[in-house]
């Protein structure tokens, strides 16, 4: 019988449940999706720790040696990637620069039209099917139960186990009654090609990244947008918006088009909840930043279970 049950099967979730796994704890994780099927399976999935402060540093921070960590290893799912981003406006150093393997400013006359500042880092990059798959792959063989079932209430859980952490994203909204939780409807588009490096335009929201089975570009964000649909409309602007970055992208062929809702909040809620004589942690509201507070928010998880269980 597990003592903590884990609901989300994405990025937010898997970390959780191997992070309580960590600290001896049995987990069952109860996901309405596969992990490849969820809105973490369609990010872009960078370490994107820029313009952090406080607590959302910090675990920024736990995730970012996380995942240079996993650069090192063959098969996790994580690539170091040189990546230029440009910005509209004046920018200072990165408060993480001197963390990574290599950071420099582009000079100003390198800069394309319309930007103010740019910079090359190193960074880590996630594919995102083989990291999830990987997660969920270390969770089972940690003895970990993996539920897909669809769950009405949190309350139905606090029947079976004294402790539940809700990873639920934008299903928070209604497991958690909770309002503030907006869909930030996101569109991606894998791309036939390869290139040497990543490239984020910081005014269009306008990124390509390397995949091993092509590049990945993007992106949106339609704050309010339930959408799941692919919408061709915004399928040609992203491929004109890249092309313009990269030559040749606008007319590349089209292997993969993917929507995911980011689960958009005036803040991270990561807090735990007493109801009933039991206890709620709640970790969600990541909005586009899941992979790069992930195992941050995770360590933070295993802290406050602690005092839960």
């Amino acid at each position: 019988m597990p003592e903590i049950i884990v609901i989300g099967g994405g990025v937010i979730g898997l970390s959780s449940a191997l992070a309580l796994q960590q600290r001896g704890h049995t987990v069952q994780l109860i996901t309405r999706e596969l992990p490849q099927d969820t809105t973490s399976a369609a990010a872009g999935a960078i370490w994107a720790g820029g313009g952090l402060a406080g607590r959302m540093m910090r675990w920024a921070e736990g995730t970012l040696q996380r995942l240079l960590a996993l650069c090192q290893e063959p098969g996790s799912g994580v690539t170091l990637q040189r990546v230029r981003r440009v910005f509209p406006h004046a920018q200072p150093d990165d408060w993480f620069a001197a963390q990574l393997p290599f950071y420099a400013r582009i000079p100003i006359a390198q800069l394309p039209a319309g930007s103010q500042a740019g910079m090359v880092m190193d960074l880590p990059i996630v594919a995102p099917p083989r990291y999830l798959q990987r997660l969920h792959e270390q969770f089972l063989a940690e003895g970990g139960v993996f539920d897909l079932r669809h769950i009405d209430s949190l309350d139905e859980l606090l029947d079976e186990v004294n402790l539940v952490v809700n990873c639920s994203g934008v299903g928070a909204r209604r497991l958690a009654d909770d309002p503030a939780v907006q869909p930030i409807r996101g569109q991606t588009l894998l791309v036939d090609g390869q290139i040497g490096s990543g490239y984020m335009d910081e005014s269009a929201f306008t990124y390509l990244f390397p995949r091993d089975d092509g590049i990945l570009l993007g992106g949106t964000q339609r704050a309010g947008d339930w959408r799941r649909e692919v919408d061709k409309d915004e399928s040609a602007d992203i491929l004109a918006r890249c092309g313009v970055i990269e030559p040749g992208l606008a007319s590349a062929t089209v292997l993969r088009s993917r929507v995911g809702l980011r689960p958009g909040r005036h803040a991270v809620r990561l807090e735990a909840e007493r109801r009933n004589q039991r206890r709620i942690i709640h970790n969600y509201g990541h909005g586009g930043i899941g992979f790069t507070l992930s195992w941050g928010c995770a360590l933070a998880v295993a802290r406050l279970a602690e005092d839960c269980v």
